[in-house]
């Protein structure tokens, strides 16, 4: 990269295709992907000798959290992919993949779906959760070609 900032328009969302499915699948239509990372737990370590009266840390198990999905509804195969995905409770290989060809990939199951709220002048959305079991992989775009 040269060093500015880039857009995200085009990044992708996609569960990498399992079992006897012929392909991926496009989550499409989305307006967001949450973030991707790691957080440590916490584990106080203070004690009796601690100095100074200061509470002391060390870090624990890593977590890489949820990553959280919105989108509209322009088809209903949507709606059925991401409800199915919900009532399975599977744990599926997905993939994030940025415009400059970098990718995040997970293994997830869908731990929420919601079809949108509905009002006079809005649109028909949705909102999901992907809850990340294990390390998720970051790869930059340069070693991704």
């Amino acid at each position: 990269m040269n060093g500015q900032a880039t857009r995200t328009m085009g990044t992708t969302l996609k569960k990498i295709k399992s079992g006897s499915e012929a392909s991926d699948t496009t989550i499409a239509n989305l307006t967001s992907i949450g973030e991707i990372g790691v957080e440590s737990e916490e584990i106080d370590a203070t004690d009796l000798d601690s100095p100074n009266n200061y509470k002391e840390f060390i870090a624990g198990s890593k977590d890489a959290g949820e990553v959280s999905i919105g989108g509209n509804i322009k088809s209903e195969a949507n709606v059925e992919k991401m409800l199915a995905l919900a009532e399975s409770q599977s744990l599926e290989s997905w993939v994030v993949t940025y415009p400059s060809g970098a990718t995040w990939t997970f293994t997830a199951f869908v731990k929420s779906f919601k079809d949108g709220e509905k009002t006079p002048d809005g649109l028909a959305t949705f909102t999901a959760s992907l809850r990340i079991s294990g390390k998720p992989t970051y790869t930059p775009a340069s070693a991704s070609v």
